[in-house]
């Protein structure tokens, strides 16, 4: 297939560049042009140049979601402007490059443009030809509305096109006003009629991008449907029907690539490596794999990665998104080189690529104490097998004592300039070899911004299953992966009372899988699990098509059931107490009572208490089984706050972190008001405190967390009018 350069196909070919309106929130009044040579049957540069307007202002996103994060910090040469988002001073919209709402709405306008006029019923070959872009363009504009609210709280509704500058939807919308409470009922009905045609029809096909450097499929710039309404559900959390849902949107995902093979593979893992040195241990980090897994400048391989918008290699070929990568302390540079030809024969090609140079003076944000205290309080675990099976009572885990999560190297190692060392955050620039100090000498282009990856999905997926009441399932995607053969099997025999002539059904954890490293799982959730209407649907693991690894592991070594620290039992009762003590020093009541871990396992049932002949209980009265516990509510916030460690572990600095604590924080106070809102204010305030996550944890910025007690003040703040 011949390629395409994203200068052909991410092209603006309507109004691209035209002057603004007053308000700076839409194009002229040429907008009109849309409608005079677009026909609803011809729509492939259209919908591509939506695409384009996505590059605009993905790199935008990326940032206001990172910036006013825990997990970053300002440095000696942060310009005013990145420094005060984040410190959290609200410039006014237009006052610099990232405070720019029009570059949503311009996504959005030119969506609006095309769901106006495209023709669904168009037929060709007796195919509904333009269904599959449709569907597309829905997703887009949801996904983009959904940027908008996660990062300005309140904005302006409007599915109808804009074509001139004076129609006053700035500051009275006709459609209404877009919140994270409202905002999946006014996306739900469009989105579930483009989810039914994905789903019978798939995607559009458009080969394959040529960036000048790289080549991508046109299946990753999918936006898929069933990630989007997960992601909807999830943000408005105001029931457990919502969580439902959530899960049950990521889970029809999750489960269809499973079928296809799209699993984690275990050795794809950032590692440490123990060297002995004169009786003292050393450990050296290796990322190479974890990397290349799915961070990678290039590759997009595993199937980690879901939807990209990828960048060019120079501005020949279209759109170069190094803004990121500058702001992170990276000089950039690009260059074209011609082969086979002169530079305007038929027979030349020209290929281009982007360089990074790290520069200190560049370097404008730098990781926070909270973000490295929090890799450094991880413990990494390694099973080594003493026998000659993988039989575990023949194997020991050893602690890397003080090694930490080993991800934190492929994402803030160190690189020395002339000008001085420091850590700089590379997840735009990634590195896939580093000294055993953990020093990087060079640093790649990422020629793609990841929108979804599979760690992140299955995360969200953690979350959604947690607050539907599973919190052993969720922290068994944390700890060992969801994992066919490591699931536990719920078993039932009869118990008989021979005194009282009665029968009754017990459940237990079958014997030939109760010693698996999934067995907390437990027999009181498995049962709840299975009288779930919607069971099937969003919470049955019975199929061998489930074999992926715990997110945990890709930092933190292989789980095993011979792990005593990172287990159910030992973490979850500490994360209570942890939260117990920080909630108090807020001023907020804790648990009346300490936590207690729900039932595991039951003995099975005996078979009756009468020595010698057995009797006749043929005539013995059924009694009801014993009711399985309900989900203790604060093992669900400590599961949930485990998960926030883990999205801030493994997804840190990938575009998405302000957008987590702000969904958590409200999921939080729907359980118990005010604890979310103190939880994140807390948590961003604590990011310059070189202390572990909750050694005392009276210290932090009183300053900023009394600023984020007002959750207005969690946005950016909207244009005025």
């Amino acid at each position: 297939m011949k390629y395409k350069s994203i200068l052909s196909l991410f092209i603006f070919l309507l109004g691209f560049g035209a002057t603004t309106t007053s308000c700076e929130d839409m194009l002229t009044p040429d907008m009109d042009r849309y409608s005079e040579g677009f026909s609803g049957k011809d729509t492939v540069y259209f919908y591509l140049g939506i695409l384009r307007n996505v590059q605009d202002m993905v790199e935008q996103n990326e940032l206001l979601a990172d910036l006013r994060s825990d997990l970053v910090t300002t440095t000696s040469y942060s310009s005013d402007s990145i420094a005060d988002i984040i410190n959290y001073q609200r410039g006014k919209n237009g006052e610099n490059g990232l405070l720019d709402r029009s570059a949503y709405y311009k996504v959005i306008n030119q969506c609006n443009f095309y769901l106006a006029k495209v023709d669904t019923n168009a037929v060709k070959n007796n195919i509904y030809y333009m269904r599959r872009e449709y569907a597309q363009v829905v997703a887009i504009r949801a996904w983009t509305y959904l940027q908008l609210v996660q990062t300005y709280g309140k904005v302006p509704f409007i599915t109808k096109p804009v074509d001139n500058a004076n129609t006053g939807w700035e500051t009275n919308p006709a459609e209404g006003w877009a919140t994270s409470d409202n905002l999946l009922d006014l996306l739900k009905d469009e989105l579930e009629k483009a989810q039914a045609f994905e789903y019978t029809l798939g995607a559009p096909n458009y080969g394959t991008y040529n960036t000048g450097s790289v080549t991508f499929n046109s299946s990753y710039l999918r936006f898929y449907t069933d990630l989007i309404m997960g992601d909807l559900y999830l943000l408005r959390g105001q029931s457990r029907e919502d969580y439902v849902m959530a899960a049950k949107n990521y889970y029809r995902f999750l489960k269809d690539g499973a079928k296809a093979g799209n699993r984690f593979v275990t050795s794809n893992r950032a590692v440490f490596n123990k060297r002995s040195i004169a009786g003292k241990d050393y450990y050296y980090p290796s990322i190479a794999r974890y990397v290349s897994n799915g961070l990678a400048a290039t590759s997009l391989t595993y199937n980690e990665n879901i939807t990209i918008i990828p960048s060019a290699a120079n501005s020949t070929f279209g759109r170069v998104l190094t803004k990121t990568a500058q702001i992170y302390g990276f000089d950039p540079s690009s260059y074209n080189s011609t082969t086979g030809g002169e530079s305007n024969a038929s027979d030349a090609t020209t290929s281009g690529a982007v360089s990074l140079k790290p520069n200190l003076r560049s370097r404008q944000v730098g990781p926070s104490q909270a973000y490295l205290q929090l890799c450094a309080a991880q413990t990494y675990a390694v099973v080594e097998n003493k026998g000659s099976s993988n039989v575990e009572s023949e194997s020991e885990v050893e602690y890397y004592e003080g090694a930490g999560d080993a991800r934190v190297y492929a994402n803030v190692p160190t690189f020395e300039t002339t000008d001085g060392k420091a850590q700089y955050i590379v997840k735009c620039a990634p590195v896939t070899n580093i000294s055993s100090d953990g020093e990087a000498f060079n640093a790649s282009f990422k020629y793609y911004k990841s929108l979804y990856r599979l760690s992140q999905v299955y995360l969200r997926y953690a979350e959604a299953i947690n607050r539907a009441g599973y919190p052993r399932m969720a922290y068994a995607i944390l700890r060992d992966g969801i994992n066919f053969n490591k699931m536990p099997a719920l078993a039932d025999s009869v118990r008989y009372d021979d005194v009282n002539q009665t029968k009754q059904t017990v459940f237990y954890l079958d014997s030939a899988t109760v010693l698996n490293a999934t067995n907390y799982v437990g027999v009181d959730e498995l049962r709840r699990a299975q009288d779930e209407p919607l069971y099937a649907e969003f919470i049955d693991f019975s199929s061998n098509i489930w074999s992926n690894q715990g997110i945990h592991e890709h930092g933190c070594g292989t789980s095993s059931s011979l792990d005593t620290l990172f287990c159910y039992d030992n973490t979850i009762p500490q994360r209570i107490a942890d939260q117990n003590a920080l909630y108090q020093a807020l001023g907020l009541s804790a648990s009346v009572q300490p936590a207690q871990a729900s039932r595991a396992d039951e003995a099975e049932g005996e078979e009756g208490d009468v020595e010698g002949e057995e009797p006749d209980r043929s005539n013995y009265v059924e009694i009801d089984p014993e009711p399985y516990q309900q989900a203790n509510q604060d093992e669900i916030d400590a599961v949930e706050s485990l998960i926030a460690d883990e999205l801030a572990l493994e997804t840190a600095y990938e575009g998405t972190r302000m957008f987590d604590l702000i969904r958590i924080a409200r999921h939080k106070d729907v359980a118990n008001p005010g604890y979310g809102t103190h939880w994140l204010a807390w948590k961003i305030a604590r990011r310059d405190v070189d202390l572990l996550p909750f050694e005392n944890v009276t210290q932090y910025n009183a300053t900023l967390y009394n600023l984020l007690l007002n959750a207005d003040n969690w946005y950016i703040a909207n244009p005025e009018y």
